[in-house]
């Protein structure tokens, strides 16, 4: 395991490690999980120059962590090529063996960062892509161990390679994050992708009496449809809407709820004006069958209907 966890006491300022490193920058030190500061590196260098540069080191404080500190060193190496082969150029076998061994241990990091992702997250590590992942790091390591034939190794890493694209696939499905435990990993993904051209109904509410019988249905893309009722006895109604509008462009209908044969109107006519963000006018307006005339009168009930999109 390439890190150790040591509890401070207010005295004790050196802290001593002992698995292999390259440089400097692959130690990371923290205290109480945050990185520290004021502190030196000093490395125990390796018997072999065909093994790793440093085979273990030691930690000094300036000033000594406190007996509430938890201090934590591991080793972080990090994922880039160090050495580029050239066609023309002789091999050094001593190259080829630290390069080897830095993309073992780099290898190991990653096998046991894959391991503590397992224990926390068991569900998602029953996945086949973790699995093919974890078999496919375990075959190089022993490819690499038993120094085998180099063009298979490259082409297990290839391998490796497909199989962490698989692994970034199957994060990507997931329906919520790895957090809530959520063990659904299929198409739901491509289902919501396909719903993303789909408008709903975000809010509504349904016509009562209490409400006048006010009925609307916002959508997510911000259209709206609503409604209501007037009881006409009015010549000049208000009428309010529940939903603000975006702009004037809006459709307004109105319709007369009732007729009865015993008035004398021929016809009525009903008018919107007036039209605003919040509200909008109805004047009702008549001809009447005796006279040939017109005027302006109340009494008809009416349903009124508003299309647009709101603020």
């Amino acid at each position: 395991m390439n890190k150790f966890t040591f509890t401070g006491n207010g005295r004790n300022k050196d802290f001593y490690f002992t698995f292999p490193f390259f440089t400097n920058a692959d130690i990371v030190v923290k205290i109480n999980n945050n990185l520290a500061t004021g502190y030196s590196v000093f490395c125990i260098p390796g018997t072999e120059a065909k093994d790793f540069p440093f085979t273990g080191g030691r930690i000094h404080f300036a000033t000594a962590p406190k007996s509430t500190d938890i201090v934590t060193i591991e080793r972080k190496l990090q994922l880039n090529r160090l050495i580029d082969y050239q066609p023309t150029a002789i091999l050094n076998p001593t190259t080829i063996n630290q390069d080897m061994n830095y993309f073992f241990e780099l290898l190991k990091d990653i096998k046991g960062d894959l391991a503590g992702f397992a224990e926390t997250y068991a569900d998602f590590t029953d996945t086949e892509s973790a699995q093919n992942l974890l078999t496919q790091i375990d075959a190089v390591i022993n490819e690499i161990d038993n120094l085998g034939d180099i063009s298979t190794i490259r082409s297990n890493i290839t391998d490796l390679g497909t199989s962490v694209s698989n692994l970034s696939n199957s994060l990507n499905s997931l329906t919520t994050t790895v957090g809530t435990h959520t063990t659904d990993i299929g198409t739901n993904t491509n289902d919501i992708t396909a719903l993303k051209g789909y408008d709903y109904v975000i809010e509504s509410q349904e016509p009562t009496a209490e409400n006048n019988y006010t009925w609307y249905r916002k959508y997510k893309s911000g259209w709206v449809e609503m409604g209501g009722r007037n009881n006409g006895l009015n010549e000049i109604a208000t009428i309010q809407l529940p939903i603000n509008m975006k702009d004037l462009s809006y459709t307004v209908q109105i319709t007369r709820l009732v007729v009865t044969t015993a008035n004398d109107q021929a016809s009525i006519s009903l008018q919107a004006r007036n039209l605003s963000l919040s509200s909008f006018q109805v004047r009702q307006t008549y001809a009447t069958s005796n006279g040939g005339g017109t005027g302006s009168g109340s009494g008809y009930a009416y349903n009124w209907i508003v299309f647009g999109f709101s603020e």
